[in-house]
């Protein structure tokens, strides 16, 4: 062969490569491209962006690019962070400064993240002339890329020191965003509205009342935008497989939401009683949690077996959650498991469970560790990195975390870590179980619990209660009301055949579906209970999700106002299927502070307690449906507090007991008005000198603590004391020297005799 004839070879071959490559070049998929456009909320460091750009990677979305002309800055760990994120500036001006095409023009953005006004609202802009540079933002954006989707926040509340009108310029802001993204959004171009100002507490969220601090802050603007992105992204995207969370709510596969309403069955030492799984579908259950053993201390429930389960479970329509059982009181109960040992047991039948992602929750380890507070404290590492195992291992399914402190976290250390060990879920797809018993039994304290999971923005249901309990008197009247006011879940303990100790906590004699106990009774046919408010999983052939939200219910009226607290009552709202309850949302001030959720009903008017006497506070209202579907917020009403009454003469009996090793103990106390005349609105004040340290929230009164001084202000049905009344509150705490008890108690800052 000589050379020339080699080259032409040699060319000939490189055209047939070129022709055969190019086709495949042409036609590779492009990224979608995604610009975060703010000011330093977005970029200084927007750190936010980073956890969002993490959580899409994880669940798959990953031909996606962040584009902008700025870099990105440091978060602790590499991501894709170019953006627009440009401090101090405000939309204003980068519409009458013309910035926008430039940047449009470098980056070639699909779709915008726009988080803007907050400088704006600073500098006292009205909100018609912010919206008034948003459509000339949006105009432009159009003009580059006709198909631009449009993501556009209802920015985060400020409380500036420097500025105490800007909450309320924000809130007004914000009302008038919806309307104006519905009256712009089109086919070709969509605007989506997300909500960022809901849950976000200027106190808590931030560090300097205006940008998200590096915790709370910006993990819950990331869990906002991370649906609507997703959403935005398209048919080509990842599909939930099954049961998943979003945002508070449990949805099914399909998107419609799910509620559970079930019971708990012991199957591990029954395993014979299988007409059980029937039987609780009877009564209209749509959830049963099956108490399984993974061998340290009952079982191992075989794979078989649990096969056999999740086919009793479909067989009866019933969502099944399953539990590994010998976990329950770790660190305390002796041979109890770990979490990693319930990991490995999980893994072991992950061919069982595979799936099923659809019909089974995985609920990780029962109460997985008692009242010993130096092993409780490692919940949250042990938590997260069991999840992390079960996802190695390829299990997708929604998975069901219990509290600390045998299941009643009465610590709060859930409560305060759920966040973390969420957010250490690669599939963001956990929902938290608090067990309700003893700890549980005043309003005050379900309402406050309930609370701080809705403020986070992280799902919860009840994963146990009962009617009585060993350590108290649950309030399960409370418990299923709000459950059902708030569309959480609920499965109460136990279908039968508990330990003669605690054989009120059966709902029927001897596994007879015909033999109801009291317990049973209430919990089964009562109100709220599982006759009235359970709904069939949809992938059983429930009825379809409803996605209406309610109407806005009207703006509250002001009355009753006392030195402590005022009442509130509204116009009701109308829903498609039915208004199930209201929130009511505080402010401080007549202007300024952050609205956050104060207290939830479900009547049309609400008292608030605790207030500070001669004090301004102002008011909205939002109603909520069972899908969990929520309104706008109503008008705002303000109301100013009386100047505090006399405490008049008053006794103060206070006994503790303690427990846990010798570091806990269970205060109460007993407040008697030994004067002539009523007492309106009161706060209780004393000083520890042993170390104690109240575990919030308590019972009976608003407790606060700095350093040893502790107050307690009334509730709303104990704010009156009528001479010679007595009114009792209480605690759960610690201490790390004596015991003792305070020496002095005051009474709207008069002294107290000690009973």
């Amino acid at each position: 062969m000589n050379w020339r004839f080699l080259r032409a070879l040699l060319a000939g071959l490189l055209v047939a490569a070129c022709a055969l490559v190019a086709p495949a070049a042409a036609g590779a998929a492009t990224p979608t491209r995604i610009m975060a456009l703010g000011d330093s909320i977005t970029g200084s460091p927007g750190c936010w962006r980073a956890l969002l750009w993490k959580h899409l990677q994880e669940t798959g979305h990953t031909d996606i690019d962040f584009v902008g002309t700025l870099p990105a800055q440091g978060c602790g760990f590499t991501y894709d962070g170019e953006n627009e994120g440009h401090g101090g500036f405000l939309a204003t001006g980068i519409a009458r400064d013309n910035q926008l095409p430039g940047w449009l023009s470098a980056t070639h953005p699909d779709i915008v993240l726009m988080h803007l006004g907050t400088n704006d609202v600073w500098n006292n802009i009205p909100a018609s002339t912010i919206l008034d540079a948003f459509t000339t933002l949006l105009g432009q954006m159009r003009a580059a890329n006709p198909a631009t989707k449009l993501i556009v926040a209802k920015i985060i509340p400020m409380n500036p020191a420097n500025c105490t009108a800007c909450g309320q310029r924000v809130v007004d802001l914000n009302n008038a965003i919806p309307g104006w993204a519905q009256a712009h959004s089109t086919a070709a171009s969509p605007i989506t509205v997300v909500d960022q100002w809901t849950g976000f507490d200027t106190a808590a969220d931030t560090g300097d009342g205006v940008h998200p601090n590096g915790t709370t802050g910006i993990q819950k603007m990331e869990s906002r935008w991370y649906p609507a992105l997703v959403a935005a992204l398209g048919t080509d995207t990842p599909t939930a497989t099954g049961l998943h969370v979003d945002g508070t709510r449990i949805l099914e596969a399909n998107g419609s939401p799910f509620v559970m309403r079930g019971v708990n069955h012991a199957y591990v030492w029954y395993p014979g009683q299988n007409r059980a799984f029937a039987d609780i579908k009877s009564f209209g259950a749509n959830t049963v949690r099956v108490v399984l053993g993974s061998g340290q201390r009952w079982g191992p429930t075989s794979a078989a077996e649990v096969t056999s389960v999740i086919g009793q479970c479909k067989q009866n329509r019933l969502i099944c959650v399953l539990e590994v059982h010998d976990t329950t009181g770790y660190g305390e109960q002796s041979g109890a498991a770990t979490l990693d040992q319930a990991a490995g047991y999980w893994i072991s039948v992950a061919d069982a469970l595979k799936g099923q992602e659809n019909y089974v929750v995985i609920n990780l380890g029962n109460e997985p560790f008692g009242n010993d507070q130096q092993v409780s404290a490692t919940w949250t590492s042990a938590t997260s990195n069991a999840i992390k195992r079960l996802r190695a291992a390829g299990l997708q399914h929604l998975l069901m975390a219990d509290a600390p402190m045998w299941g009643q976290d009465w610590q709060n250390i859930m409560r305060d870590n759920a966040g973390t060990v969420f957010n250490a879920d690669p599939q963001h797809n956990t929902v938290f179980s608090i067990h309700m018993y003893g700890v549980y039994d005043t309003a005050a304290e379900i309402n406050a619990y309930f609370d701080a999971f809705r403020t986070a923005g992280l799902p919860l249901v009840v994963g146990e209660f009962g009617s009585m309990h060993t350590d108290g008197n649950p309030d399960e009247d409370t418990i299923m009301a709000q459950a059902q006011a708030r569309g959480l879940g609920y499965l109460g303990w136990s279908w039968s055949g508990n330990s003669s100790d605690v054989a009120y906590l059966d709902m029927t004699n001897n596994f007879d579906p015909a033999s109801l106990t009291a317990w049973g009774e209430r919990f089964l046919n009562g109100i709220n209970g599982i006759r009235q408010t359970a709904k069939e999983a949809t992938i059983y052939g429930g009825s379809q999700a409803d996605t209406q939200a309610p109407s806005v219910p009207g703006t509250p009226a002001v009355s009753g106002v006392t030195s402590s607290g005022a009442t509130l009552s509204w116009a009701a709202s109308t829903d498609n299927v039915g208004v199930t309850g209201y929130d009511v949302l505080r402010a401080p001030g007549a202007s300024g502070g952050t609205f956050a959720v104060v207290g939830s009903t479900a009547t049309t008017s609400y008292t608030d307690s605790g207030l500070t006497a001669s004090s301004t506070y102002r008011y909205q209202v939002r109603a909520r449906d069972a899908a969990g579907n929520t309104s706008a917020g109503s008008g705002v009403a303000t109301a100013t507090t009386s100047a505090g009454g006399g405490s008049g003469a008053c006794k103060v009996a206070y006994a503790a007991s303690n427990w846990g090793g010798g570091n806990g103990f269970t205060a109460n106390v007993t407040i008697t008005n030994t004067g002539t005349s009523a007492v309106t609105g009161w706060t209780l004040a004393f000083a520890f000198a042993g170390g104690q340290q109240v575990t919030l929230p308590g019972w009976g009164a608003t407790f606060a603590q700095s350093g040893g001084a502790v107050t307690a202000k009334n509730l709303s049905w104990n704010g009156t004391l009528a001479p010679n009344a007595s009114t009792g509150i209480g605690f759960n705490g610690t201490f790390t020297g004596t015991n003792s008890a305070p020496s002095a108690f005051t009474l709207n800052g008069s002294s107290c005799t000690a009973a």
